[in-house]
């Protein structure tokens, strides 16, 4: 008798451990879905060819991994609901084709765009050329990053009155404000470690 209650309990625990389980793998998998970002990101991954892009086109690495932790969570192979590709999100029939039009370059193939210095390039290359824009405002990154979100046009209507002032309460598109706001608290961390 004292046999079989030890092992109805033994079973009874293993049976809530696998519940618990299960709902744990269905909680990940469903919080993963929702987001469409991995959960847990190495934020240390690309360091060199993140680096090697940002020098070319004088950005702060820190900033292109803000921005690429926010728009893919470092998946080369991410692909968007509006057919954004690889680290940087980038769009073949946008910021793709307005590289290869000022490169005098034929357009990447959607495979070459999954390529990491290639995306990397382009998406750079499409940052520094906001940033470069909106270079006499204070909030110039800010106005960069809403206009790699939504446009240039968008960015217009949210730029400050006086080059001085602040942008994300001005942008009416709370994703693009979220989108902004958790790119540059991600890149003020990353330069607090970067000075520890």
């Amino acid at each position: 008798m004292k046999k079989s209650k030890s092992a109805i309990g033994a079973w009874c625990i293993r049976i809530a451990v696998l519940a618990v389980l299960t709902i744990l793998a269905y909680l990940i998998l469903s919080e993963r879905v929702r987001n469409s970002r991995p959960l847990f990101i190495d934020d240390t991954l690309y360091a060199e060819e993140i680096a090697y892009a940002a020098k070319k086109y004088q950005l702060p690495p820190e900033l292109i991994r803000a921005l690429i932790r926010r728009e893919s969570g470092f998946d080369k192979n991410a692909v968007g609901g509006a057919g954004e590709i690889g680290l940087m999100q980038i769009l073949p029939q946008g910021a793709v084709a307005e590289w290869a039009r000022i490169k005098k370059c034929p357009m990447p193939s959607k495979r070459e765009l999954f390529d990491i210095k290639t995306n990397l390039d382009i998406g750079c290359w499409y940052l520094a050329r906001a940033a470069g824009y909106w270079k006499n405002y204070r909030c110039y990154r800010e106005l960069a990053l809403a206009e790699y979100n939504a446009g240039r046009k968008n960015a217009e209507r949210w730029k400050p009155r006086t080059t001085n002032g602040d942008v994300i309460k001005k942008i009416d598109f709370p994703a693009t404000r979220k989108y902004v706001s958790e790119i540059m608290s991600h890149y003020r961390k990353y330069l607090l470690n970067k000075k520890q």
